[in-house]
């Protein structure tokens, strides 16, 4: 293969793999620290652990349409 070939089709790996991640909610930490990279300048952003437990007891206070 070239290496045309083969930068290409890592960019188009890279950029599935992207959507997969957005689609299970696996970058909701990223796209939090964007938000509040905007949003909240000059406020301390929570830390990843504390996002997380964060955002996992409120998908179980508020399950809406999730299928488990």
């Amino acid at each position: 293969m070239t290496t045309a070939i083969l930068t290409r089709l890592r960019g188009t790996v890279r950029a599935a793999w992207q959507i997969v991640r957005g689609v299970v909610g696996e970058n909701a930490y990223e796209r939090y620290l964007d938000h509040h990279r905007r949003n909240h300048p000059g406020e301390e952003p929570l830390g990843e652990r504390e996002f997380w437990r964060r955002h996992v007891d409120r998908q179980d206070a508020t399950p809406g349409s999730r299928c488990c």
